[in-house]
């Protein structure tokens, strides 16, 4: 398994592009992505696929299929099984974790052999502890507990205005922060990979790598 962690960015305006030319490198012709949107809401599904469409319309005869609530867990863990690539996308992070827990797919993701793509609440959700801070949907920042795939955690759509907060919460945990249009890959125990800037803050450090 490879994880990718995206911090945000709009693919259409071309943020996200130094990301993809990296994800050429890994994604192999052919390859069968399975988009999982359980972080936003149905009615936002279409909109999501016409995007990742177009993002992944220079890849080699790669297939993007959609994981949709309304399948049964069989279903949705012989699509999981028959894919080369999960790409979990954006939203609320608490909304996919939940729906991967009622759904019972934590075990399915775990075992992925593939490259796992976290984009935004996707990014999030791969972390031992789910990093929410301060913003307009969150008045207050929360932890709350994701999937476990690394010991890390992640910020997404990075600015400054949130440094004391993430010092303050790095005294626990090592996190890296991702502006949008940055990402980190990591593989076999480590971080081996940045696209563009990404920040460390660890044990009330703040370090630029």
């Amino acid at each position: 398994m490879e994880l990718c962690f995206i911090g945000g960015g709009h693919v259409l305006k071309g943020e996200l592009d130094d990301i993809f030319e990296e994800l050429t490198k890994k994604i192999k012709a052919n390859a069968k992505v399975l988009v999982v949107p359980f972080a936003t809401e149905v009615s936002n599904y279409d909109s999501w696929m016409v995007n990742l469409k177009q993002a992944f319309s220079t890849y080699t005869n790669a297939t993007l299929r959609l994981l949709h609530e309304d399948l049964s867990k069989n279903e949705m863990e012989d699509l999981i099984n028959d894919s080369d690539v999960l790409y979990l996308i954006g939203g609320r992070p608490e909304k996919l974790l939940q729906l991967i827990e009622e759904k019972e797919l934590a075990r399915s993701i775990e075992n992925f052999p593939g490259l796992l793509i976290g984009y935004s609440a996707g990014a999030l959700a791969f972390c031992k502890d789910c990093l929410l801070t301060k913003d307009d949907d969150y008045p207050e920042s929360l932890v709350i507990k994701g999937l476990g795939l690394v010991d890390f955690s992640v910020e997404v759509h990075y600015n400054e205005a949130s440094d004391d907060e993430l010092s303050t919460l790095s005294s626990a945990r090592r996190i890296y922060a991702l502006p949008d249009g940055s990402a980190i890959f990591y593989k076999e125990g480590k971080l081996h990979k940045k696209v563009n800037d990404v920040i460390l803050f660890e044990s009330k450090k703040k370090l630029m790598l």
